[in-house]
């Protein structure tokens, strides 16, 4: 991240301290509408969507050597796997065979190894691990005209970036760097992170409610009163919104003290934003990544995703990204990390069955947000953009109001 990025931020989060109410520019936003949350037709349309979406799968640590690789299951469909190849490129592939579309790795989701030739599990033909056919059993029952180079295993868009292993089961997709927007450039403490622990567990809400749980700080006095509120300060929470569906918040510590932050900020700015506040970007659609430190211990930072099963049925996951730490054993302070991020998700998550039945059930019309929670508006109005908002039924579309930040140079005030 920039220097003057850096006080920027730091500005901006003195404004948010200070105000007394929302700015002038900020738009009376209508509610969102609740069926989004139960309607099988809409949740359809977002499966689609989700296709089209650059989603990260792990990091290249988990690829240490040539054979190494991971299988991705969270489509609600065949499933991919990432592999790192004889050339060190990862590349991913659909984990169907060109044969008769049988398992060439284990299906399982997140099953790791090392291979030298994958092999399909029901006619044994084999593949190399740049995808390409080596070898088919009885050759001389099929045609002469059998095309090997068609025959390879199906790829599909796979990048890296900071480290961080991403796929796109859409091949006509722009590029990851595209996709990201002002993120790629800004998040430099990503580099060289790696998995120090993770945990998970299905909710039973939607998968837009799991995540506006977390991209919104001002529910955290009533449900965190003993974890998060004792290290954070809501009312200067820093918010930006990007044209791709992504966004950023900066919410500060407890007690923090402006002056002093800008005295460390002329030493070194980036440590003294991040050892001041927790910078967290909502990665469109689906990953969170809250994350602070000081540059002496090393950045970290929680990847969170969500996974969508069903309109009421979400796969919640969680990673603490450490600073890569060589050999030997987690680091116990990040170990010791894992179950206190457990708890907290477990707060954040604790009522969502409950606002997901009050949805069902009719109670409620819509979500109301305020300025304070405008990132779930976004969130909301860029799943519109992503389906297409011809698409979606009229009664379910969000007004396209707010600005955005990255829309064009002059944004203005789309904090």
């Amino acid at each position: 991240m920039k220097d003057d990025v850096v006080y920027r931020l730091l500005d901006e989060v003195d404004y948010e301290f200070a105000r007394h109410g929302p700015p002038e520019w900020y738009p009376d936003v209508p509610r969102i509408p609740a069926a989004r949350y139960t309607d099988q037709d809409f949740f359809d349309l977002e499966q689609q969507a989700f296709r089209k979406c650059w989603v990260t799968v792990g990091t290249v640590h988990e690829l240490p050597e040539v054979g190494s690789y991971k299988v991705v299951d969270r489509w609600n469909g065949a499933a991919v796997f990432v592999v790192r190849g004889e050339d060190q490129q990862i590349r991913a592939f659909w984990n169907a065979c060109a044969h008769r579309g049988g398992p060439v790795v284990e299906s399982r989701h997140g099953a790791c190894g090392v291979a030298e030739r994958f092999r399909c599990a029901i006619h044994s033909w084999t593949y190399s691990l740049d995808g390409e056919l080596a070898g088919v059993p009885g050759r001389r029952d099929f045609h002469e005209n059998l095309d090997r180079c068609a025959s390879a295993l199906r790829s599909v868009r796979c990048e890296v970036w900071r480290g961080f292993i991403f796929v796109n089961l859409d091949l006509q997709a722009p590029s990851l760097l595209d996709w990201l927007g002002p993120i790629a450039e800004e998040a430099t403490w990503f580099d060289g992170l790696r998995v120090a622990g993770t945990d998970s567990f299905v909710l039973n809400c939607n998968w837009k409610l799991a995540i506006e749980a977390n991209i919104e700080v001002y529910h955290v006095t009533t449900v965190h009163p003993d974890t998060v509120a004792q290290t954070l300060d809501y009312r200067g929470s820093a918010e930006e919104l990007y044209q791709g569906g992504h966004s950023r918040m900066i919410v500060p510590s407890k007690g923090y003290d402006s002056q002093q932050v800008r005295k460390e900020a002329d030493q070194d700015p980036l440590d003294a934003l991040m050892g001041n506040t927790n910078v967290s970007y909502l990665m469109f659609p689906n990953h969170l990544t809250p994350g602070g430190g000081r540059r002496d211990r090393g950045y970290s930072l929680t990847l969170q995703s969500f996974w969508p099963i069903s309109p009421n049925q979400t796969l919640s996951e969680w990673s603490i990204m450490a600073p890569d730490w060589g050999d030997g054993p987690v680091p116990e302070h990040f170990a010791k990390s894992v179950k206190g991020f457990s708890q907290i998700m477990h707060e954040d998550t604790e009522y969502l069955e409950t606002v997901q039945k009050a949805i069902e059930s009719g109670a409620t019309d819509g979500m109301l947000t305020s300025y304070h929670e405008r990132r779930v508006y976004h969130h909301e109005a860029s799943i519109d953009r992503l389906i297409g908002i011809e698409n979606v039924p009229e009664h379910l579309r969000i007004p396209q109001i707010l600005p955005i930040a990255d829309a064009n140079e002059n944004a203005a005030g789309s904090r």
